[in-house]
């Protein structure tokens, strides 16, 4: 009895308590999801692209002697400042100089030689006008001053060309500039038209960057172009391409473009890595523009790409809209969207994978 009584007493407030809590819970408010957005906007026909490329110097000599030999010296070496006809390196002119030395001698004798004929052709003409020798001696001599006199030129223009040689052994700067590498060492064995130095003329600096092959035919000289330094960050630089290269580089299978920097600083040397940001416009005026999602916001299932559009719900909320779309070209700012969107409309720019269709959602912001 007392079991029962006390049944009777536990049960209905039991009863109580639950139906109180489902009435607690039933009076909580709704919980909606915040989601980052962005509106879709359309995009001019312009189209940036970014390529890497190295700088050189715009005007860039290559030295070499045209004489080959052993080095004697090699008077500088990397970073030096030039001034025109500073000595940069010497190659052993001994047998030259001993060809010049012989070549001397053989003009003293030639210019003797003459000088003997000259004297013989004077006498013998004085005697063949008064008659003491025939016209044949006097044809002889006439031949064999002229063939003396004809040495001696010849002898004196080998005695030019064998002083000129000898200039070939010493290696001279042929203007102003840096020395930006040194390629041969004293006592090395070099052959003629080797490189034994470069040097960077004058403060002109070019960009060599390779273009793919589906925007070349948009890269045309005196374009503008914008480079940056990796070493020299927070700087942006103006350049103008140059030079189009018409052949592609078999190597990165791109076209050669040089970019020339318009306003250089001390602080770009040669070598450096570069990117160079090129503009490139669809040809036309009238070119659509075209409708860009940024590359956060495009799903994709079994049933191809989609995105989520924000539709407006309420004052302050949205609902979310699966919908499938057709994507285009990649381009850095987004996909190219053909099919599925209109200008203007929100999508879901993070988050994919926890939103779906019909879910109520708070703007949060891009």
């Amino acid at each position: 009895m007392k079991l029962r009584a006390i049944l009777h007493a536990v049960i209905p407030a039991l009863l109580l308590f639950a139906v109180s809590c489902s009435d607690n819970k039933s009076e909580q408010p709704e919980v909606i999801r915040p989601v980052r957005y962005q509106q879709v906007l359309l995009a001019g026909s312009e189209q940036n692209r970014t390529f890497s490329g190295t700088s050189k110097a715009g005007t860039e000599a290559k030295l070499s002697f045209k004489v080959g030999g052993t080095l004697n010296s090699v008077q500088v070496k990397v970073g030096d400042r030039l001034k025109k006809g500073a000595l940069i390196a010497s190659v052993d002119d001994s047998d030259a100089q001993l060809n010049y030395e012989k070549a001397l001698v053989a003009l003293e004798k030639s210019r003797v030689q003459k000088e003997t004929a000259k004297s013989t052709l004077d006498r013998v003409k004085g005697l063949y006008e008064n008659n003491n020798v025939s016209l044949q001696d006097y044809e002889a001599a006439k031949t064999s001053y002229a063939t003396a006199n004809a040495a001696h030129d010849a002898d004196k223009r080998n005695v030019d060309l064998q002083k000129r040689k000898l200039e070939y052994y010493k290696l001279y700067a042929p203007i102003s500039g840096i020395v930006t590498a040194v390629n041969a060492e004293k006592n090395e064995n070099i052959r003629s038209g080797q490189i034994i130095a470069v040097m960077n003329v004058g403060d002109e600096i070019e960009i060599t960057v390779g273009v793919p092959e589906s925007f070349i035919s948009k890269t045309k000289a005196g374009g503008g172009v914008t480079v940056k330094f990796a070493s020299i960050p927070g700087q942006v630089f103006d350049g103008v391409i140059s030079e189009v290269a018409y052949n592609i580089n078999s190597t990165s299978s791109t076209y050669p473009v040089t970019v020339t920097l318009s306003a250089p600083t001390k602080d770009i040397r040669p070598g450096m890595s570069a990117d160079v940001t090129f503009v490139f416009s669809d040809e036309g005026n009238n070119a659509p523009q075209k409708i860009i999602a940024p590359v956060a916001a495009v799903g994709k299932d079994t049933k191809g790409n989609f995105v989520f559009v924000l539709i407006k719900d309420s004052d302050s909320a949205y609902r979310v809209e699966k919908r499938m779309i057709t994507v285009g070209e990649l381009l850095p700012e987004g996909f190219e969207i053909i099919t599925g969107l209109s200008e203007n409309e929100l999508i879901a720019t993070a988050g994919l994978n926890t939103l779906m269709d019909g879910m109520k959602v708070r703007l949060l912001g891009k």
